[in-house]
């Protein structure tokens, strides 16, 4: 069987879907009897757009029907746009070649198998052309208007394409393509078309990199006309994007990277403030299991630190530091052998209290080092391996205290230690204040120190002021390749405890809890060329020096 999924697939059809339930469970089986037939091995991707009416369901149960088939069911949180999903699924194919369709089916299946010969012939991208001599029209007629309405408007808009976007290519926005996924899969991340431009942004970016473009004629079924008014105003928001596709590909957004091509990002997905509150604790565990969390920092201070540490002895597999803590719950020392760091409760100070008695000389650095060894020794004795360290509310930073305290302990424990030099929002209009404020503190820490090796570039501050899948994308998009970066979250499900431990950041952590539990996330960090990695197997030896978590040692 074609479908087999102990076979590695030859090929991969993709089908996003959205709002089908009216005949998706006809389309599935249409689409696995044609699979099933094929004589080379096939795997099979559903991209459920988060379909509001029952499609969800019809896929499941098509699905649980067919176990031992090679079927994947995605399913977003949110509804992304064709073009998302569609890449979700392109960057997803294991085959060497890859293609897919309209999920209705109006370009019937045998088309697909023209498709696979011109791709067998050569071609890097083949695309369905309606307005090929040889295409074939079947259409009730009933719908003769349509010829009148959006087919006389669509060969209009597809004048436009060609002047501005894709010249030669008769018709962009057919659906079905096919590809050979080593020339679709690298272009994946410099797509940021959502909606139905997406077909003329991934064309533009083929003929930037040189790709050899089939148009191929089909046959195709017109069953319904859409409205009229809906599709004046999609051809309206599609001219902007025409224009901005045409800017990006002006500033060299799609063109191929040199020859010697760097290897693969990596992206460790690290969760602060482990310990702080059952419902961030519960965040991280779900997160670690489910894979969207790869190593988490371990806050003590406070009674819910305990459990927390108790998990992570429990959980070896894992990747956990310790987030150095001097502003948050009480200390690990008798209060009164640190007493420029606590209260008259004997609680530490809160952050601006802090920075004013550190900016006037009332913090003592020893104090603070001895403070810090006792709570990586806590957690040490607990039975976890520590293999990094960072800081609560990134108090590290301040340079007397990285320069004099904290990468010292760093070298003498042998792991490395955060800095923030990572991809940071930096609008006109609203500049991620925070990240470029560590940013600075970063290059003013790391250049003295003359840091040696590193592991990640760290970033993250701006997700918390807008933890979306678009911030993702446009932050990785920032990135240089090859690079390994360390994204700091703050995943939680509030609850009463993180409310009373006086923490300011509540509403966020349930949003970027969703976030990197999402298949979206997940798509984007793939399309952007990364893979995700725990921080202790993140070094990078051949990064420079400045900016990096300092591998001390």
């Amino acid at each position: 069987m074609s479908l087999d999924r102990r076979e590695v697939p030859r090929a991969t059809f993709v089908l996003p879907v959205y709002n089908a339930q009216n005949f998706i469970a006809s389309t599935l089986r249409r689409v696995h009897d044609w699979l099933r037939d094929r004589p080379e091995p096939w795997e099979l991707i559903v991209v459920d757009d988060a379909s509001s009416d029952g499609t969800q369901v019809l896929i499941d149960a098509f699905a649980a029907g067919h176990p031992g088939d090679a079927i994947r069911c995605v399913r977003f949180a949110a509804n992304r746009g064709k073009g998302f999903a569609t890449r979700t699924g392109l960057g997803l194919a294991r085959g060497t070649c890859v293609l897919f369709t309209d999920c209705d089916l109006a370009y019937p299946l045998e088309n697909a198998e023209r498709v696979m010969e011109e791709l067998s012939a050569g071609a890097d991208a083949v695309i369905a052309c309606r307005v090929l001599p040889s295409s074939t029209y079947l259409i009730s007629p009933s719908f003769f208007s349509y010829l009148y309405t959006r087919h006389l408007m669509g060969r209009a808009f597809n004048l436009i394409c060609r002047a501005l976007t894709v010249p030669r290519l008769l018709d962009t926005q057919a659906g079905l393509k096919g590809f050979r996924a080593s020339v679709i899969q690298p272009l994946l991340g410099a797509l940021i078309m959502d909606g139905f431009s997406f077909d003329v942004e991934l064309l533009r970016a083929l003929q930037d990199r040189d790709a050899r473009i089939v148009e191929m004629p089909v046959t195709y079924r017109y069953d319904t006309e859409p409205s009229t008014v809906r599709f004046i105003i999609d051809s309206l928001e599609m001219a902007r994007d025409l224009a901005h596709v045409r800017f990006r590909s002006y500033l060299g957004r799609y063109r191929a990277p040199a020859r010697t091509a760097p290897p693969p990002g990596r992206l460790v997905v690290h969760a602060d403030d482990f310990g702080l509150a059952p419902g961030i604790n519960q965040a991280i565990q779900e997160g670690f299991q489910a894979g969207s969390i790869t190593s988490a920092s371990i806050l003590l201070g406070g009674r819910h630190a305990a459990p927390a540490v108790a998990w992570a002895a429990a959980h070896p597999e894992f990747d956990y530091g310790v987030h150095l803590n001097l502003t948050q719950g009480r200390p690990i020392l008798p209060a009164d052998k640190v007493t420029s760091l606590v209260d008259r409760e004997g609680r530490f100070l809160e952050l601006r209290r802090f920075l004013a008695r550190f900016a006037t000389g009332r913090i003592r650095t020893h104090q603070v080092r001895e403070e810090w060894r006792a709570q990586i020794e806590t957690v040490r004795r607990a039975g976890v391996t520590v293999s990094h360290l960072d800081s609560h509310q990134h108090v590290h930073l301040l340079p007397r205290l990285f320069r004099k305290t904290a990468l010292r302990i760093a070298r003498h424990e042998g792991v490395p230690l955060r800095v923030m030099d990572g991809p940071v929002r930096r609008r006109v209009l609203a500049p991620d204040f925070r990240g470029l404020m560590l940013a600075l503190a970063t290059h003013v820490c790391a250049r003295p120190a003359g840091l040696d090796g590193a592991s990640a570039h760290g970033f993250g501050t701006s997700l918390m002021r807008r933890p979306t899948v678009g911030n993702v994308r446009t932050l990785l998009s920032r990135a240089r390749p090859g690079r390994t970066y360390e994204m700091v979250v703050h995943p939680g499900v509030p609850d009463g405890a993180l409310l009373d431990s006086g923490d300011g950041y509540v509403r966020g952590r349930e949003l970027e809890r969703r976030l990197i539990a999402s298949e979206e996330f997940r798509a984007v960090v793939r399309n952007a060329g990364f893979e995700l990695v725990p921080l202790g197997r993140a070094a990078l030896p051949a990064a420079p020096p400045a900016g990096n978590r300092a591998q001390a040692g």
